[in-house]
């Protein structure tokens, strides 16, 4: 069992702003990568969300990342249903069908459309290899529990097979009452791991519970967005949004949820997404050595946290 600890991303504005890459880096791609590798056994690719990444994209950050380093890719917009920027498809892509608003974004893609979108990820996710962990679907918070969704949910976690999914659910409906073992057998059943969420403790819709949930035995995931209830909703950046900074107390008390998940998954997967400023990375170097501490429990993965991370 190995643990991955990382952020979301290692490009964000904030980061560099904030001054967590040094001077020699900080206006240098490559030596970011190569940097933030140095740090963390695992990042999750944001980028991809906006933009189909090329081949040759995905080959220079494969090999600008040790062996033993893995990536989450974030599926591109098309992909897991949000509103989206067409000019920013391939130009193939453009000419496939789908619903626009007023601004002739796509907020309904076709199936053609969505379908063809998947091919091009993986077929550009080619050189990663066994660096690949999984693709991240991030459901828009619109999106809640039905039966068409639930159908097509599935679908796409299958035309992804055989990398693995991890499906993140923002509709707390996916998860309450009868729905609950609903979601959860629909993803056991395609082998795709379900994202346990850290995020303020509302009951707003759009908040997902605190559950700890594993349904891939091959993965588990968890995801921090942080706890600023203030900013959740409303916020004009997403650094804004995401504006909380760990206690000490309060990841020791994730050690136990993870614990949990490392007793049912080969992988267990921790991402920081509380991206103002340095916080996601800081408290990433944090809950690491915490992790490295209780190393007789956890089977880390060979990467050392950097005492000033």
């Amino acid at each position: 069992m190995a643990v991955f600890v990382g952020t979301a991303s290692w490009t964000d504005p904030e980061f560099i702003k904030a001054g967590w890459y040094p001077a020699e880096v900080r206006n240098d791609a490559a030596g970011r990568l190569r940097y933030y590798a140095d740090h963390f056994p695992l990042v999750e690719v944001n980028a991809t969300f906006y933009a189909l990444p090329s081949l040759r994209t995905v080959e220079n950050w494969t090999a600008r990342t040790p062996d033993g380093f893995r990536f989450v890719i974030k599926a591109h917009q098309v992909i897991s249903g949000h509103r989206s920027d067409p000019s920013r498809l391939p130009g193939p892509l453009r000419t496939l069908p789908f619903a626009s608003d007023s601004r002739g974004h796509i907020v309904r893609p076709s199936r053609e459309l969505r379908d063809a979108a998947i091919d091009t990820l993986l077929e550009s996710l080619g050189p990663m290899g066994d660096k690949l962990e999984a693709i991240l679907l991030q459901l828009p918070p619109s999106v809640a529990y039905g039966d068409a969704q639930l159908i097509e949910v599935g679908r796409i976690i299958r035309r992804i097979a055989p990398v693995r999914v991890a499906v993140e659910f923002r509709h707390r409906s996916w998860v309450t009452g009868a729905a609950l073992p609903v979601t959860m057998a629909m993803l056991a059943d395609r082998d795709a791991a379900y994202v346990c969420v850290d995020a303020p403790r509302t009951d707003l819709p759009s908040t997902m519970p605190p559950l700890v949930e594993v349904t891939c035995p091959e993965l588990a995931y968890l995801r921090l967005h942080g706890r600023n209830a203030d900013t959740w909703h409303g916020s004009a950046t997403v650094a804004e949004r995401f504006n909380y900074h760990y206690d000490e107390r309060e990841l020791e008390d994730l050690i136990a949820p993870v614990r949990q998940m490392s007793l049912r998954a080969e992988d267990v997967v921790v991402v920081f997404n509380n991206n103002a400023g340095d916080y996601a990375l800081r408290n990433a170097g944090e809950f690491q050595r915490m992790v490295a501490r209780v190393q007789s429990t956890f089977g880390l993965v060979p990467a050392e946290a950097d005492d000033d991370s």
